[in-house]
């Protein structure tokens, strides 16, 4: 195994962790799986690439406690309900770098090579033509809970929420989206294990299942 990579300066993590959790019946964040909160294994791959991680919960929830080499700050959206874009919104003002990684607080196998290979994407394009955010594609559907954003789309996102806009990829053609296509990513995480999400009881036992059938780097 390689040395770990030092953090990025100029890049906050924004882990959305408020979701209401229907489908499983439960907080996600607090599920503990192979050892640690779902929460935790998810700062635990942020704080690889970033050097500062922002937790965003909904009004009066109890994140569980996380530790990580760098500063953490939970803030609380404003409002419960509204969608992830809201709680990006709400992480956006709080951040300090000029980069971040948009997560979900349920991705239980995020590698830490597919978020900084984001980073590098979103830094390059956002110097050559002003995009503000990468999205990558699996299994031919967006995944704006694994991408990276500029903290300079703050102004767009709010323009969007004023306007009643709550799907993700609504601002897709205001901040420039660059698509990040199987083609590249898979370089940096062969098998797509970052965008694996635990929405259910189900999937929470099939990436039990994963886990234990190969052990994963």
């Amino acid at each position: 195994m390689g040395c770990r990579m030092a953090a990025e300066t100029d890049v906050s993590a924004i882990i959305l962790a408020g979701g209401r959790s229907s489908r499983m019946g439960r907080d996600k964040a607090s599920i503990v799986f192979d050892g640690e909160t779902l929460l935790q294994r998810t700062v635990r791959a942020a704080a690889e690439v970033a050097s500062e991680i922002v937790l965003v919960g909904a009004p009066g929830q109890a994140l569980p406690a996380v530790t990580a080499a760098c500063p953490v700050t939970a803030v609380e959206d404003a409002v419960a309900g509204e969608g992830p874009l809201f709680g990006l919104a709400t992480g956006l003002a709080v951040a300090t770098g000029s980069h971040c990684l948009v997560l979900g607080a349920d991705m239980p196998f995020l590698q830490p090579a597919l978020l900084r290979l984001l980073v590098d994407r979103l830094r390059g394009a956002h110097a050559e033509s002003g995009a503000r955010w990468v999205v990558p594609i699996a299994e031919r559907r967006p995944q704006p809970l694994c991408s990276a954003i500029a903290s300079d789309a703050l102004a767009i996102l709010r323009a969007h929420l004023d306007a009643g806009d709550r799907a993700p990829m609504a601002l897709a053609a205001d901040l420039r989206l660059v698509r990040l296509d199987e083609s590249v990513w898979r370089g940096a995480d062969p098998e797509g294990l970052s965008f694996v999400d635990i929405d259910t009881p189900e999937a929470l036992d099939e990436a039990a299942r994963r886990l234990s059938d190969k052990p994963l780097p």
